[in-house]
């Protein structure tokens, strides 16, 4: 079996297999919401399944415009959830190892490429024996208990030719002040269960856009403002999508947002200052992405 044979060759841990995938950890452990989003909501953001190339441009802004550079490589996508950018980055790497620590990873539209291995892990819990040409971890670090002790993860993968592309949520401009922080999130974990919020949205989500562009429109369409105010993701004029994909895509985001147990942000500045307190190597950087690419230093 081609995953046992990938995984033998850049892991130490002991492992079982289900359905097509390495299992580590059985527990999602703080990750079920992402499992049960995914699960129902898979398709909503997979390119192939929509007629759209949002994820494959996501991906080449976070490979610098560069997505070649894959071709031929040996990949670690790390928080890989349902695949969104697995299925490009199958179609160039010689061999992609994607690991997520949610049942997600049971839904991953690409499992079953041939060049493709799934595991079901803590990414901190992973014993690295081969290294990979490229560690990608896009859209995850900020879900993880320390996201320092994350990004500091990834450079066990690679060598001093190895090369590491990241991002992190931004951290609001007013920090944990943010109402998603100190009231939104708390509000919506402590009195609304997941399911009754999924219902909720489904039910409801094209009210819900109303009132929040509504009150953009009120607030001289200001989103810092509207969104601090009404807690609905909503990617009106800033993705191509149709009426029914922006509400698929707000009622995602929002239970992502509301519903996932770490939301630890970082700023551009704090993830700059801690790479170099490490001696690690910055290649690119994006601020207004807060996305990187580094490397070990040589020697």
């Amino acid at each position: 079996m081609m995953n046992m044979a990938v995984f033998d060759n850049y892991f130490t841990n002991k492992y079982s297999i289900e359905d097509n995938v390495c299992i580590l950890d059985n527990d999602d452990k703080y990750t079920k919401n992402f499992g049960k989003q995914w699960k129902k909501y898979r398709n909503v953001q997979i390119d192939s399944l929509n007629n759209f190339n949002i994820s494959e441009n996501f991906l080449d802004n976070l490979l610098f415009k560069n997505t070649n550079i894959l071709k031929n490589k040996t990949v670690l996508e790390v928080g890989c959830g349902a695949g969104r950018f697995t299925e490009h980055i199958v179609k160039l790497a010689k061999t992609c190892v994607s690991v997520d620590l949610s049942s997600a990873i049971f839904f991953n539209v690409s499992k079953d490429n041939r060049n493709l291995c799934l595991i079901k892990a803590d990414i901190l819990k992973l014993i690295s024996k081969e290294k990979f040409d490229i560690v990608i971890c896009r859209g995850m670090i900020q879900h993880t208990p320390n996201p320092y002790k994350t990004i500091l993860k990834l450079f066990d993968f690679i060598d001093k030719n190895g090369q590491i592309y990241f991002d992190v949520y931004p951290k609001p401009k007013i920090g944990f002040f943010h109402p998603k922080y100190f009231l939104w999130r708390p509000f919506f974990q402590k009195l609304i269960k997941y399911e009754k919020m999924d219902n909720f949205l489904n039910n409801n989500i094209r009210y819900l856009l109303k009132i929040k562009r509504i009150v953009k429109k009120i607030l001289f369409n200001n989103n810092f403002l509207s969104d601090c105010l009404v807690p609905i993701w909503d990617y009106h004029n800033r993705l191509n999508l149709d009426k029914y994909e922006l509400e698929k895509w707000s009622i995602l985001d929002t239970l992502d947002g509301l519903y996932a147990q770490f939301d630890n942000p970082l700023s551009h500045k704090e993830i700059c200052d801690f790479l170099i307190s490490k001696d690690f190597l910055i290649i690119n950087k994006r601020k207004d992405l807060n996305c990187f690419q580094v490397k070990l230093k040589s020697g």
